[in-house]
């Protein structure tokens, strides 16, 4: 075996990592895939990022299924995966775009959707703080509650209702000069003035 393949629970890469783990996994992606992915979105803003991300958190969760001492803790840990996943995703976008700029090449920018609503709102939560984002996101796309937003986050639940109370504001001045700089006709429409 060449020795830069890691193989997690089993000697044979590609080996079931236990008992019950692919039903279990199966069961989990069933409940939560749909979930992931959205949240994923919210903080990325591409399908196409989100679902790889989401997939990455399974795959990363089967390695490692052998480890886990409570299966109950699966979705959490599925949730913190695709946080952090997308975390280094927009990190390593930004690195790019320095990158590409400081040496003068133009940066492409990938198609937008149809609705322009939908594209101011993914431009201010974008433009949050990751904190703040994170939040917003958790809490008020995906549904979470505060209690399971702090667990996913790592932090207190006060911090996450600061954070949250903190990015719906600084969301809703980002939204509204959107709509001032537009103005109502074209934001709705999507052209730009």
């Amino acid at each position: 075996m060449a020795d830069d393949i890691i193989t997690f629970g089993s000697a044979e890469p590609g080996t079931s990592p236990g008992p019950g783990a692919d039903e279990a996994i199966e069961s989990l992606f069933h409940a939560w895939y749909p979930r992931l992915v959205h949240t994923a979105f919210c903080l990325v803003g591409d399908w196409d990022t989100a679902e790889q991300l989401t997939q990455d958190a399974y795959l990363r969760l089967w390695r490692r299924w052998r480890w886990l001492r409570d299966p109950q803790a699966a979705p959490a840990y599925l949730q913190r995966t695709v946080l952090n996943s997308a975390r280094a995703t927009i990190r390593r976008r930004v690195i790019e775009r320095r990158a590409l700029r400081s040496v003068g090449l133009p940066l492409t920018e990938k198609a937008a959707p149809d609705v322009a609503a939908d594209v101011e709102l993914r431009r201010a939560l974008a433009a949050l703080p990751a904190r703040k984002r994170a939040c917003v996101v958790l809490r008020h796309l995906v549904g979470m509650s505060e209690a399971e937003t702090a667990d996913v986050l790592g932090i207190s639940i006060g911090t996450v209702k600061s954070q949250t109370h903190k990015g719906l504001r600084e969301l809703r001045e980002r939204l509204s000069e959107a709509v001032a700089v537009t103005g109502p006709a074209s934001a709705a429409e999507g052209t730009p003035r």
